[in-house]
């Protein structure tokens, strides 16, 4: 299912940003076991773009009340994610962590990568929270069990908006360090170096300041007046045809997630879903209603005219 839904996804991307910047540093490694530690300002949106952009497979560590149910706990284990469990789930659950650890282990072992946030909670904002121990734990689970070659690359994601879309955002997956390079003595020294280590990699890309001009795409204004009038009739089509449509999912998942850091992500996965059915109820409609070569067009012009929208609005 993750191979399936990427590639989907990447283009419901395509529709949903206005622009998303990736980089990786120049000594990235592939055949490595990796945890790639990142910085986390937007739920799980943050994992949905980590992941479609890098070109390998990745596990992720999830909050583990998500879990809760048999069949969603089975979904989200088809998707690659892991439960780790808070002590604000209940001081009960702490104990099934040592599972998901042991879990984490043998994927590294396979030369596996696994996402963590490191900050251990998502906050809609400019800056790096403190670190969690939960990433360095894992690494040192890992030296312990003879995984010495793993990896650890430090990653920011940094956005101009968390509640406007379209939305530019940049991601870097920034130099790498080894885990078995640290020295320390006792346990609560390796957990103090590697966070160290940890903060100064996330923080090297990040930017506080989302008016940033990195954060902007800039065109000229001769430009942006050509793109206007280029864009003008089939945007026109795109608003008139589907900004109800958007407008409605808008507004009810601002009621359902309203004062939490959701609703960038529950709006992608609500719209990920719905679209293609508005899009294809509507090609029926009116390829039973005229026929089927009006419901290709219907089809094909849509997705293309709500694209143009996008790009109209966000010149």
């Amino acid at each position: 299912m993750y191979t399936l839904l990427k590639p989907i996804i990447r283009l419901a991307l395509f529709f949903y940003a206005k622009n998303i910047c990736v980089q990786f540093d120049k000594k990235t490694t592939w055949n490595e076991p990796k945890i790639i530690a990142s910085n986390h300002p937007n739920s799980f949106f943050d994992a949905i773009i980590i992941a479609v952009f890098y070109p390998k497979p990745i596990y992720f560590l999830a909050r583990g009340d998500a879990f809760k149910r048999p069949f969603v706990s089975k979904l989200l284990k088809a998707l690659h994610l892991i439960p780790i469990y808070r002590i604000s789930e209940g001081r009960r659950n702490l104990a099934k962590n040592d599972a998901t650890f042991n879990h984490c282990i043998g994927l590294l072992k396979q030369g596996e990568t696994i996402l963590i946030f490191s900050e251990g909670i998502c906050v809609n904002e400019w800056k790096l929270r403190s670190l969690k121990k939960g990433t360095a734990r894992l690494a040192l689970m890992a030296l312990d069990e003879g995984i010495y070659r793993i990896k650890i690359q430090p990653t920011t994601i940094n956005y101009a908006s968390f509640n406007t879309v379209p939305k530019n955002v940049r991601v870097h997956f920034n130099e790498e360090f080894e885990a078995n390079r640290i020295l320390f003595s006792k346990e609560t020294d390796f957990y103090s170096q590697f966070n160290l280590n940890l903060k100064k990699g996330i923080e090297k890309e990040l930017i506080t300041d989302k008016n940033h001009h990195s954060l902007q795409v800039v065109t000229s204004h001769t430009n942006k007046i050509f793109q206007k009038i280029l864009l003008s009739l089939p945007a026109f089509l795109g608003w008139i045809t589907q900004k109800w449509f958007y407008n409605s999912i808008k507004n009810w998942v601002y009621e359902k997630t309203k004062h939490t850091v959701f609703y960038d992500s529950v709006l992608f996965a609500m719209l990920l879903m719905t679209y293609p059915l508005f899009i294809i109820l509507f090609t029926l409609i009116f390829g039973i209603i005229f026929d089927y070569k009006i419901g290709l067009v219907v089809l094909f012009s849509i997705p293309f005219s709500g694209y143009c929208y996008k790009w109209y609005r966000s010149i």
